[in-house]
């Protein structure tokens, strides 16, 4: 068979391929598209028009809508706390201590190995502990002997009272601090040790080296599973209704005693609480895309 003959039982196979693959292309669409965010966001706006247009809904909602601020406001300033908290002790914790030489390197050393095991410490208790009980007890234990302490020995009174939204802030600021101290540890691990040391023989000291060449790299990395903690954390700051807060849950338990309409606040509640983790969750998606399709 001569080379012209085979080209030409060649095209019949190359034309077919190229149909089925303009044909697959046509048609992908309905395999990527996200018909799950078609069908919440369908649902979404027959529930608004539903609580419009439903006097009992209507008013549970308005009563709830200081609840939603309150809510929003104890997850925001907690989280921005816990960054910071995790932030710091991840770092700590992703330097094991070395031995060093020389009496300013012993020093440096015993001072490492007291850092280094204390934020260990800290992690330990804190992801041992559920959320609820770290926020009693900073409530009714700690913060009461801190304030007792305070105004004793040194004059200082400190105004909020332990069922407080500043408790249950730095109690939650504390609590997720350590859930995020791994994820920052994972991320700065996760850096190659080659940049590290290309670093350093360049004449960059430790702090120059984390903040310019290390911390970069890891914060954008572990950017999609911190949006997922900020998802966890709304869900988690429910339990400040424990401590007499006015957040969604508080206002919901009490106005569903006095009303005793159970089932309408709640669900109403509930759909509350999916909207904000559902449009949480779609931000982190689409910075998961973003991150992607930059690097």
């Amino acid at each position: 068979m001569s080379l012209s003959d085979r080209k030409t039982n060649q095209e019949p196979i190359e034309i077919a391929v190229q149909e089925s693959r303009s044909r697959a292309v046509t048609w992908g669409f309905l395999y990527t598209f996200p018909w799950w965010a078609l069908l919440l966001l369908l649902s979404g706006i027959w529930i608004a028009i539903s609580i419009a247009a439903n006097e009992i809904y209507s008013n549970i909602f308005q009563q709830l809508r200081e609840g939603i601020t309150m809510t929003l406001t104890v997850a925001g300033i907690s989280y921005s706390f816990a960054l910071v908290i995790g932030l710091i002790v991840g770092t700590i914790r992703s330097n094991p201590p070395k031995p060093r030489y020389g009496i300013i390197g012993r020093v440096l050393s015993i001072f490492h190995i007291f850092i280094y095991n204390l934020a260990t410490l800290f992690v330990m208790i804190m992801r041992g502990l559920p959320i609820l009980i770290v926020l009693l007890i900073f409530a009714f234990v700690i913060l009461p002997a801190f304030k007792d302490y305070m105004e004793a020995n040194y004059g200082i009174i400190i105004a909020f009272r332990g069922s407080s939204a500043e408790s249950a802030i730095i109690a939650l600021a504390i609590a997720y601090g350590a859930f995020l101290s791994e994820t920052f540890r994972a991320g700065i691990q996760s850096v190659h040790k080659g940049q590290i040391e290309a670093a350093r023989s360049l004449g960059m000291n430790y702090f120059q080296t984390m903040r310019y060449v290390v911390l970069p790299q890891a914060i954008r990395r572990v950017l999609p599973p911190l949006g997922n903690d900020f998802v966890a954390m709304i869900k988690d700051s429910s339990l400040v209704a424990i401590l007499g807060i006015r957040d969604i849950t508080q206002i919901a338990k009490i106005s569903s005693g006095s009303s005793f309409r159970y089932l309408e606040t709640y669900v109403t509640v509930a759909l509350i609480y999916l909207v904000m983790t559902i449009i949480g969750s779609l931000l982190v998606r689409f910075l998961e895309r973003q991150l992607a399709f930059e690097h």
